[in-house]
């Protein structure tokens, strides 16, 4: 069963890592919403991060910025932010 914001991270996430699909765990981990994947482990530079924002608005109309993200220290925070918005 699809999940469209779940999709829409991982969509979000390959831009991120300049259209490399989502692959291992941290793609698995979003599929399943993990509650315990941190933001640091997907190694995002300043660029990525962008990307990644980019995504998530063209893909939602809703605007999240890296200062966004800056105060979240989990995947699902950002999860639950979309799904707030939407």
């Amino acid at each position: 069963m699809s999940d469209r914001v779940r999709d829409m991270l991982l969509v979000a996430l390959s831009a991120g890592q300049h259209g490399a699909i989502p692959t291992g765990h941290v793609a698995e981990a979003v599929k399943v919403g993990d509650r315990q994947l941190r933001i640091d482990q997907l190694h995002f530079d300043s660029l990525a991060w962008m990307e990644f924002c980019i995504s998530i608005e063209l893909q939602s109309g809703q605007a999240l910025t890296p200062e966004d993200i800056e105060n979240m220290r989990y995947m699902f925070e950002i999860e639950e932010w979309l799904r707030a918005k939407l």
